[in-house]
């Protein structure tokens, strides 16, 4: 899927922007998954568009957890024996 495809459906899920309330604001179950769903839905948009930007160059994308829903993302040389 193109990472505008999923920030469209990030934006349908999510109709009223509620990833940017902060998260000390009280939500109901249904809003709190919404904006959960938006929030995942644009990180994977994020790590798609980090991986096309990478195509067709010497390069492999390194994604890093740092904790939980916390990740460090770093374009790194691939290694020979990977490079096909």
């Amino acid at each position: 899927m193109s990472p505008e495809y999923l920030e469209h459906l990030a934006n349908w899920i999510d109709p009223h922007g509620l990833w940017r309330k902060s998260p000390l604001d009280e939500l109901t179950v249904e809003q709190s998954q919404q904006r959960d769903a938006g929030i995942a839905l644009r990180r994977h948009a994020a790590h798609v568009r980090n991986l096309n930007s990478l195509l067709g160059t010497e390069y492999s994308l390194l994604i890093t957890p740092l904790a939980h829903n916390v990740t460090r993302t770093t374009s790194w040389p691939t290694p020979e024996r990977s490079a096909s």
